[in-house]
């Protein structure tokens, strides 16, 4: 996506496409001035008011959010690469059948000094596909499964299934760790095929379900803790528009939680994109091809979307459900192929589509051993781990599987992936051999020092205008700024002999010259 447009213009584009009271809304307000007509008629605006960047805190160009003028430069999304070690937790014990899938991140343990990752089992073993398996690590690569003794399977407790007192056969799922929480309620989950119900533990293997209201839901869900407003975020499929769609419940306590609101769905485009995805993917040998095939019958639905805070803001990871049509009957249900997209949102309710709504974690090609060719969905949130964003994902190779198979749990060879982004490498503003601009909207801040993370093959240079963004203050012009160059994951910004102590408080706009460069976040320390 080329960005060219004026600053108010591409202000103005998403309350135009939302209609005439989001348009009103916006005009109306204060960050937006009002138009002046000076003698000579020409029309100047008055400086916006500053937005205050907390120190610390990475701002990135997922949305447009932050942005004033831009000019040759690119909007592109990165995907994560996948690990050359997948998978990193496979369906190796009697209990776990032939998959296993997950929703939920690991959570560190900084009393045990250890990961913890729950996971949904398949295997036949007479407590039901879904209930949740227990792995541990050190390092978040190598997983061993700890023997429990709590659930009768297969003839035997040696197993790691989690237990829930009073409810056999149940589904368990979203277990995190919380770390603020008292003792006896230190872990947190849901258990339910349909409906989601609170539950919680002391050790995280066995758990009670509160006697509350469950929250409405199909069998699709996500649980989160969304340290911007303080609160639990339960992502959750309901019917939309276009077939599956996402809602949200929230909670202060874990108890109460709050009506459904429609939050995410597809849309037209999406059912276009969808259908000639499909298409792609029947014309190409290298990937696997949904034997199910009927074009009329072509839809694409959001099957899933875990919603986490990030640097400031929310970011989802919708499934897209991209269906090649109906499966026959008995089994019934559609073909087609799950993969991850990415989306922002500033507020939980209004959702940005990222990068021309390309696949953030596609399909993968076939090959010996590869499993992530059919069905992909992301844990409930990326690992932060050094520089790197891990990533980890359900991987499946089918959605159906024709032939004489006796239920869908025979259809699937399912494991745990894990791919890896660098951080705060969602995407990146980019420029080639002309130079190119990215400028902000007026802010302001209190660090005394700037930071970028950016590739540079050409260089980067910084200006600081005033407000109004007519001229460089004197002193803080590119040309006195000091070229950054190289792959930097934290390059300090500078302007030799000038102190940006100076300038705290100020409202200020910060205008990034890219040559042959992908800027991906700035921020202030």
């Amino acid at each position: 996506m080329n960005l060219k447009t004026t600053p108010l213009l591409r202000r103005l584009l998403p309350a135009l496409a939302a209609g005439p009271v989001m348009l009103l809304a916006f005009c109306t307000h204060p960050l937006l001035a009002a138009a002046e007509t000076g003698d000579n008629g020409s029309r100047a605006y008055k400086a916006y008011e500053s937005l205050a960047l907390p120190t610390g805190q990475r701002q990135l160009f997922i949305d447009d959010f932050l942005l004033g003028d831009v000019d040759r430069v690119e909007r592109v999304i990165h995907q994560p690469t996948r690990f050359a070690g997948n998978p990193v937790i496979s369906a190796d014990l009697p209990t776990d059948g032939r998959m296993i899938t997950l929703r939920d991140a690991p959570s560190w343990d900084e009393q045990e000094q250890v990961w913890k990752l729950w996971y949904y089992r398949y295997g036949d073993d007479g407590n039901g596909a879904g209930g949740s398996g227990y792995a541990r690590s050190k390092d978040g690569i190598h997983w061993e499964k700890p023997v429990l003794g709590l659930v009768d399977a297969l003839g035997s407790k040696n197993n790691n299934i989690v237990m829930v007192k009073g409810e056999p056969n149940v589904f368990t799922q979203h277990i995190l760790i919380d770390p603020l929480a008292p003792p006896d309620r230190r872990y947190k989950g849901m258990i339910g095929w349909s409906d989601r119900r609170p539950m919680v533990s002391a050790n995280g293997v066995e758990f009670t379900a509160l006697s509350v209201p469950p929250i409405p839901s199909h069998d699709e869900s996500h649980l989160n803790w969304d340290g911007l407003q303080s609160q639990w975020i339960l992502t959750h499929k309901l019917p939309g528009p276009f077939g599956r769609a996402v809602y949200l419940s929230t909670s202060k306590d874990f108890e109460q939680w709050s009506k459904p609101i429609l939050i995410y769905h597809a849309d037209f485009l999406d059912q276009e994109l969808g259908a000639k995805h499909i298409e792609r993917v029947q014309a190409d040998p290298k990937y696997w091809r949904p034997p199910i095939n009927n074009p009329r019958e072509y839809k694409t639905e959001i099957y899933n979307m875990p919603v986490f805070a990030y640097e400031g803001l929310y970011l989802g990871l919708p499934t897209y459900f991209e269906s090649s049509g109906r499966i026959p009957p008995p089994f019934g249900n559609q073909d087609g192929t799950n993969s991850v997209k990415l989306v922002a949102s500033r507020d939980l309710r209004a959702w940005t589509r990222v990068g021309d709504r390309a696949h953030f974690i596609p399909i993968a090609e076939m090959g010996e051993g590869v499993l992530d060719t059919g069905q992909i969905s992301a844990a409930s949130h990326p690992i932060l781990r050094g520089d790197e964003l891990w990533f980890y994902y359900q991987a499946v190779d089918v959605r159906y599987r024709q032939g004489d198979v006796a239920s869908r749990r025979d259809w699937y060879h399912g494991a745990i992936y894990l791919a890896k982004l660098r951080r705060d490498g969602f995407v990146s503003m980019r420029a080639g051999l002309e130079t190119g601009l990215v400028e902000t909207r007026a802010v302001n801040f209190e660090g005394g020092k700037l930071f970028i993370n950016a590739t540079i093959s050409g260089q980067l240079k910084v200006e600081i205008f005033g407000p109004t963004g007519v001229a460089a203050l004197d002193g803080w012009e590119k040309s006195k700024c000091t070229p950054v160059t190289g792959d930097q994951l934290k390059a300090e910004v500078v302007w030799p002999g000038k102190d940006l102590a100076e300038l705290k408080g100020k409202p200020v706009r910060l205008r990034f010259w890219l040559e042959k460069a992908d800027l991906y976040s700035f921020w202030f320390e």
